[in-house]
């Protein structure tokens, strides 16, 4: 359990990282001493594009299946 709550802790740090270092989070101290943070905006949406799927089709087909039939005449003969 403690292990998992290291491992979380480190990923987090890890991509805290990566998102300053790649210019997402920009961190800027005042002269005062206090940080500020200032973000980039991130469009999150849908564009409509043609992408090529494949089609499933359904068609009929006469195939040979097994088939077990049991014959029991000496049921009745008693």
């Amino acid at each position: 359990m403690l292990r998992t709550f290291l491992l979380l802790i480190v990923l987090l740090i890890l991509i805290g990282i990566a998102l300053v270092a790649t210019g997402y989070i920009n961190l800027n101290r005042q002269e005062n001493g206090s940080v500020s943070i200032q973000t980039q905006d991130i469009d999150v949406g849908t564009t409509a594009t043609n992408v090529s799927v494949p089609v499933v089709t359904m068609e009929n087909r006469q195939v040979s299946v097994p088939s077990v039939a049991v014959e029991n005449s000496q049921a009745n003969a008693q």
